[in-house]
C-alpha cells in the first residue's frame, strides 16, 4: 500500500496533470449520462410546465388586461355625468339634449379605448335601449333583454358574462349599473358587448404544438375562451377543473380524461378568479424523454472519447500555465515576460471581485427605495400571504404580532402647505414625521412600527401589537395623541390623526388602510389637528359628510347645466343647515374650501381658465371671511356669476365657429350631394348639435340656406354664362330639371329661362332698370 501511495508521489507533476484530465473530463460524462437517463423524463416535464406557465401568464396578463380596460371604460361610462342625467330623464324628445350628450360621451370613450367594444345603455325605468350598434330599441327588442332581467349587479360593481354563458349568446358582456352608487335602485344599466372573435384572437397566436390544449375557465368550469370554438360554453371536465382549482395560485401535475393521461398547467387569475389551463398528453413527453435518453447516451461515448484525446494533448500545454499559476499563489518570484490565459483569468478575476463590490455598494445604495415599494405594496394589499412571508425574510420586516392598527398621519390644508414649502423642504419635513414617529414608537413595550408615505403630505404608521383587547385600544388612541402632540410642538402647521381598528395578520394590512382613509374624510365635518377612530365619530357626524358631499356635488352639476339661479338656492340651503351639523368656525370654512376644489376640478374639465375665476389665492380670501353670510355672498354673486359668464362664452365661441364652418363647407361643395348628417360627419359633431347652432347664428335652416345658396349661383350662370338650364340643375345636384325649375320658380317667382331672357336683355324686359341694379 506504500509502495503504491509512494509510486503515485514520485510521478510527475505532467503525468498526474494527465491522469486528473482524464478523471476530471470522464467521471462527469459518465455521471451526466447515468442521471441524464434518469431525469430526462422529469426535465422534460419541468420544462414543459415551465414553458405553458410563461403562455399562461401572458394569457392572463393580456386578459386581465382587457377585462381591466373593460371595467375603467365602464366606471367611466357608468359615472358620465351626461349619461347618468339620459338615464335618469329618459330618451324622450324633451330630453334630447343630453341624449345627445350621451351618445357623444359613448363616442368618445369607444375611439379612446384600445379595445373593439359595442356599449348599450338601458332605460329600465322606460323600457328603452340605446345601443351603439343598432340605435334605440325597445327594450324587449333588445338581443339580451332576457340578461338584463335575470343578471343581478351589485351597488357599485359590475358583472363579467363570457360568451356562451346563455343560448345565442357569442359575445362577452359587462355589465354595471348606472348609476354606479345609486341610493334606492338603479335607474339604467351599462352593457359593454365585446364580440367572441375579439377575445378570441390573441389566443389564435398562441402555437401550442402538437397534441395540446389551452383553455381560459370560468368559477362554474365553463370554458370561456379556446383555440376550438366549438368548446366555448361548455363545461371543462371534472376531473381537469377540480386539480387545476386545487391550488390557490398555480397547480402542475398528472390527470386523466376519458382515458387519455395529460399533464396540465394551471395559474389562477386574482382579478377575476378565472383559471388558465395548458393540457399536454404524457405519451408526447414519454417519447420526447426517450429521444433525450438515447441522444445523451450518443452524446456521452462522444465526448468521453473526445476527453481521452484532449487530455492526453493537453497535458503537456496546460501544464507549464498551470505552474506559472502555482508560482504566483505560492509567491514564487520567477515569472515569464509574456502572458497568458491563466494570468488573463487571473486579472478577470479580480476585476469581477472588483465589480461584485461595486454591485454590493449599488444594491444597499437602493436598499430602502426597494423597502419602500414593498412596503406600499403590503399596504395596498397587493402581495400575497406567501409573497409577504418571502418579502419580511428577505427585507427583515420591523414588524412583530399577530395584530395590525394602521395610523394614517396627514397634513392638514395640504394646498397651502404646498404654497408655504418648496418641495425639498416639504420632502424634509415628511421624513422629520416619520422619524418623529418611529422614536415615539421605539419607547413603547411589545409594539412593532413600520412607516410608509403612500400619498403626498401623508405617513401610514402599521403598529404590530401581539393581543387585541380593550387596554390595547386605549393604548393605541394615546400613541396617536402623542404622534399629533408632537408633530405640533415642532412644526408650524397641524396634522389630522386617523386610527383604524385592529385587524388580524399581514394580509389584513391593506383592510385596516382603507378603513383609516375612510375615517380621514370625516376631517371634512370635525375640522383639523383631531384624532379620528371609530370611537369617535358621532352617527349625525357620519350622516352629515354624506349629506353635505352630495350637496356639494349637486351645486357643481347646476352650474354645470347653466342653472345659475338652482346653484345659488341650494348654497343658500346649504348655509341654512350646516350650523345644525357643525359647531366650529374652521369645520365650516373647511366645507367650502372643499366646494372650491370641487369647482376647481369642474373648470380644469371644461377647459376653463380657473384663474380669471378665482383671482389671487381663493383659499386664502375664504379664510379671511368671519360670518357665513359673507361666504354665501361671495360665492352667490361673485365666484357663481364668474363661470357661468365663462361657460356662456364659450358655449358662444363654439357656436359661432360651427356655424362658420357649416356654411364654408357649403359654399365649398355646393356642386355635390350635400346633407346635414355628411356636414355633421365631416366636422365630427351631431346633426342636431349643427342644425341648432347654425340656426341660432343665421336666422336660418340649414336647409334653407343651402337652397338659397345653389339658387344664387343658378341666377348667376343664367346671366352671365350660356350654360344650358339641363347642365346647371345637374351641376346644382338636382335629379330632373323639373325639380330644380320648380324650386327656382319658388325663389325667383318666374322659371329660369323667363329669369335668364328677362335680365340677360334688360332693355326689352326691365325697362326701369332693374336688371341694372341686380347685376351691380
Amino acid at each position: 500500500m506504500l509502495h503504491k501511495l509512494n509510486l503515485w508521489r514520485n510521478r510527475s507533476f505532467r503525468r498526474k496533470l494527465f491522469i486528473y484530465s482524464i478523471l476530471i473530463c470522464i467521471v462527469p460524462v459518465i455521471l451526466l449520462g447515468t442521471a441524464s437517463s434518469i431525469i430526462a423524463s422529469r426535465m422534460v416535464q419541468e420544462e414543459v410546465n415551465h414553458n405553458q406557465q410563461i403562455i399562461l401568464q401572458q394569457m392572463q396578463f393580456q386578459m386581465d388586461s382587457m377585462l381591466q380596460s373593460l371595467d375603467r371604460a365602464s366606471i367611466l361610462l357608468a359615472n358620465n355625468a351626461a349619461v347618468e342625467k339620459s338615464v335618469e330623464l329618459g330618451p324622450t324628445n324633451k330630453n334630447i339634449d343630453y341624449t345627445l350628450e350621451m351618445i357623444d360621451s359613448i363616442k368618445k370613450q369607444r375611439s379612446f379605448s384600445n379595445i373593439d367594444y359595442d356599449v348599450a345603455i338601458a332605460f329600465t325605468l322606460y323600457n328603452k335601449v340605446y345601443s351603439s350598434r343598432d340605435g334605440f330599441l325597445d327594450l324587449t327588442d333588445y338581443p339580451y333583454y332576457g340578461l338584463i332581467k335575470n343578471t343581478e349587479t351589485h351597488y357599485g360593481s359590475a358583472v363579467a358574462i363570457p360568451p356562451h354563458t346563455y343560448p345565442g349568446q357569442d359575445e362577452l358582456l359587462f355589465m354595471r349599473p348606472v348609476p354606479i352608487f345609486y341610493s334606492e335602485q338603479k335607474k339604467g344599466l351599462l352593457i359593454l358587448q365585446v364580440p367572441n372573435e375579439k377575445l378570441t384572437s390573441f389566443i389564435q397566436s398562441v402555437n401550442l404544438g402538437e397534441r395540446r390544449k389551452l383553455y381560459i375557465v370560468n368559477e362554474e368550469g365553463t370554458i370561456v375562451l379556446s383555440k376550438d370554438s366549438d368548446t366555448i360554453g361548455t363545461k371543462l371536465s371534472p376531473s381537469v377543473f377540480q386539480a387545476a382549482s386545487s391550488g390557490t395560485q398555480s397547480y402542475s401535475g398528472p390527470v386523466a380524461v376519458d382515458g387519455t393521461d395529460y399533464n396540465i398547467s394551471a395559474i389562477k387569475s386574482s382579478f377575476n378568479n378565472w383559471s388558465y389551463i395548458a393540457m399536454t398528453e404524457t405519451a408526447l413527453l414519454t417519447d420526447k424523454a426517450d429521444r433525450i435518453q438515447t441522444i445523451t447516451w450518443i452524446v456521452a461515448a462522444v465526448l468521453t472519447l473526445a476527453a481521452a484525446l484532449l487530455s492526453f494533448v493537453g497535458a503537456k500545454r496546460l501544464s507549464f500555465p498551470i505552474q506559472r499559476l502555482l508560482n504566483k499563489l505560492s509567491g514564487d518570484a520567477r515569472k515569464s515576460a509574456h502572458t497568458d490565459d491563466i494570468q488573463e483569468l487571473d486579472s478577470f478575476i479580480q476585476s469581477m471581485v472588483k465589480t461584485n463590490d461595486r454591485l454590493k455598494s449599488e444594491i444597499s445604495e437602493q436598499l430602502p427605495y426597494l423597502k419602500e415599494t414593498v412596503f406600499q405594496q403590503l399596504l395596498r394589499g397587493e402581495m400575497s400571504a406567501k409573497e409577504i412571508i418571502r418579502a419580511s425574510e428577505r427585507y427583515d420586516f420591523p414588524l412583530r404580532g399577530a395584530w395590525f392598527h394602521v395610523c394614517l398621519v396627514d397634513v392638514d390644508e395640504y394646498v397651502r402647505f404646498q404654497q408655504n414649502y418648496r418641495e425639498r423642504d416639504r420632502s424634509l419635513m415628511m421624513y422629520a414625521i416619520r422619524k418623529i414617529v418611529e422614536e415615539i414608537c421605539e419607547e413603547k413595550e411589545n409594539l412593532s412600527c413600520l412607516t410608509v408615505t403612500p400619498l403626498p403630505g401623508q405617513v401610514a404608521v402599521i403598529l404590530g401589537i401581539e393581543e387585541s383587547n380593550s387596554e390595547s385600544i386605549e393604548a393605541m388612541d394615546r400613541i396617536a395623541a402623542e404622534f399629533r402632540t408632537n408633530i405640533r410642538q415642532y412644526f408650524q402647521f397641524s396634522v389630522t390623526v386617523a386610527l383604524s381598528r385592529p385587524y388580524k395578520g399581514y394580509t389584513q394590512i391593506s383592510t385596516a388602510y382603507q378603513e383609516a382613509l375612510e375615517l380621514l374624510s370625516y376631517r371634512l365635518l370635525m375640522g383639523h389637528d383631531r384624532i379620528i377612530s371609530s370611537r369617535t365619530i358621532e352617527p349625525d357626524i357620519e350622516q352629515s359628510r354624506t349629506t353635505v358631499v352630495r350637496w356639494q356635488k349637486e351645486i357643481v352639476s347646476s352650474i354645470s347645466q347653466g342653472n345659475i339661479e338652482q346653484a345659488k338656492a341650494k348654497l343658500e340651503e346649504i348655509a341654512g343647515l350646516v350650523p345644525r351639523y357643525v359647531h366650529n368656525s374652521e369645520t365650516v370654512l373647511g366645507l367650502f374650501a372643499y366646494l372650491i376644489g370641487e369647482l376647481d376640478y369642474f373648470l380644469q374639465e371644461a377647459g376653463l381658465n380657473a384663474e380669471e375665476i378665482f383671482p389671487g389665492d381663493p383659499y386664502k380670501q375664504l379664510y379671511s371671511m368671519t360670518r357665513l353670510s359673507e361666504v354665501t355672498v361671495w360665492f352667490t354673486e361673485t365666484i357663481f356669476p364668474a363661470i357661468h359668464a365663462q361657460l356662456s362664452g364659450l358655449h358662444a365661441n363654439k357656436q359661432k365657429k360651427t356655424a362658420r364652418q357649416v356654411m364654408d363647407y357649403i359654399h365649398e361643395h355646393f356642386e355635390e350631394n350635400i346633407s346635414l348628417q355628411l356636414v355633421a360627419d365631416e366636422l365630427n359633431l351631431s346633426p342636431y348639435h349643427i342644425s341648432r347652432a347654425f340656426k341660432e347664428e343665421t336666422d336660418t335652416n340649414f336647409g334653407d340656406y343651402l337652397i338659397q345658396y345653389r339658387m344664387d349661383k343658378a341666377k348667376e350662370w343664367l346671366i352671365y354664362s350660356d350654360m344650358p338650364i339641363k347642365e346647371i340643375s345637374e351641376r346644382l345636384c338636382y335629379t330632373s330639371v323639373q325639380n330644380f325649375t320648380r324650386i327656382f320658380k319658388q325663389v325667383a317667382d318666374m322659371p329660369p329661362g323667363q329669369y335668364r331672357k328677362k335680365y340677360r336683355d334688360p332693355a326689352k324686359e326691365n325697362p326701369d332698370g332693374e336688371s341694372s341694379k341686380l347685376l351691380s
